[in-house]
């Protein structure tokens, strides 16, 4: 597999790692500076948890040097290392404070996750065959991360000290509820996790009742693009594939998108009543994707999120009958 480290500017690199599966490579950076800061730390994932360790190494950085590590969020791709990364350096360890447990008690709180996932899924439309078969794809994610102790929890406008380096967070939740951005002002640059990709759009989280009132991220997320755009910044360093740099051009188009899925929502739904199901099964035949299980669920996600912003807006309906949610304008 091809893996590539990029200097950014001085001190501070990327490293992209090939994963084996079906996302854009993972990026870490390194900001070499006071102390040694890892943003990110790539998954345990068929070799990959080999690789990592193994090019910094060769960087000259070697895991037992490491002294901080910052989490963009809990997702396994983004922390999957953590723990043994930590346990090679002792290095602090920093995480939004809506991530602590799932960072921590990650196991107990993807099982809990799953659960409520699969109790929603009726409502959604699901039957319960495919949900088995949906979770059960998605929890091979539960393997490629272990949990690991936090030391210091932040929250939005904390900065996190570094010399040269200093980051000041921003919370940007809705591709789930602890994201966080880190803005570089000295350099210009924000390290934006999965809230902002190049080329793809990250899939809004549903929110389990214990990490917030609301149901989807969707509407968060929107915030939350809206919140990075104020910022001065010449080009945004992702989680996953190449950087931005055009990041307010960028932003603008996944605004965009958005307000394009929910013109298309309004236009499908026209005067008859559908389930998310149905809907997100409607969405992956007009932007012509497959209809395997995994599809359906992001797909479903999706179309949940937009469908709870119309509904906030009284543009929809939501009718529940026998425990399903029929959808109407």
């Amino acid at each position: 597999m091809l893996d590539t480290v990029t200097e950014i500017a001085p001190s501070i690199l990327k490293l992209q790692f090939e994963i084996p599966y079906d996302v854009q490579p993972v990026n870490i950076y390194v900001l070499d500076g006071e102390p040694l800061t890892l943003i990110d730390t790539g998954p345990i994932m068929r070799g990959v948890e080999k690789r990592i360790p193994a090019k910094l190494e060769e960087l000259g950085f070697p895991p037992s040097r490491l002294e901080r590590i910052i989490l963009t969020h809990h997702h396994p791709d983004h922390m999957g290392l953590a723990a043994r990364l930590k346990s090679a350096s002792g290095a602090e360890l920093t995480c939004h404070r809506l991530g602590e447990r799932m960072v921590s008690d990650y196991w107990a709180d993807s099982d809990r996750l799953n659960e409520f996932l699969v109790d929603i899924s009726p409502r959604m439309g699901l039957d319960r065959d495919l949900v088995e078969v949906t979770i059960s794809k998605t929890s091979q994610w539960k393997d490629v991360a272990e949990p690991v102790p936090v030391d210091t929890l932040v929250d939005d406008g904390d900065v996190i000290r570094g010399d040269p380096f200093d980051l000041k967070v921003i919370h940007t939740p809705g591709h789930c509820i602890d994201h966080i951005c880190l803005y570089l002002e000295s350099h210009r640059l924000l390290f934006t996790g999965d809230v902002l990709l190049d080329s793809i759009t990250p899939n809004p989280d549903v929110y389990p009742p214990w990490h917030s009132n609301q149901r989807s991220g969707l509407p968060d997320y929107v915030s939350s693009l809206h919140k990075i755009r104020e910022l001065d910044m010449v080009e945004a360093l992702p989680g996953h594939g190449k950087c931005v740099e055009a990041p307010a051009k960028r932003i603008e188009e996944v605004l965009r998108h958005h307000d394009d899925r929910l013109e298309y929502i309004v236009e499908t739904l026209g005067d008859t009543e559908m389930t998310v199901l149905e809907l997100g099964l409607e969405l992956l035949r007009f932007i012509g994707a497959n209809e395997d299980a995994e599809s359906i669920f992001l797909a479903m996600r999706e179309v949940f999120g937009h469908l709870v912003i119309l509904e906030d807006r009284g543009e929809v309906t939501d009718e529940l009958r026998d425990g399903v949610s029929y959808y109407h304008t």
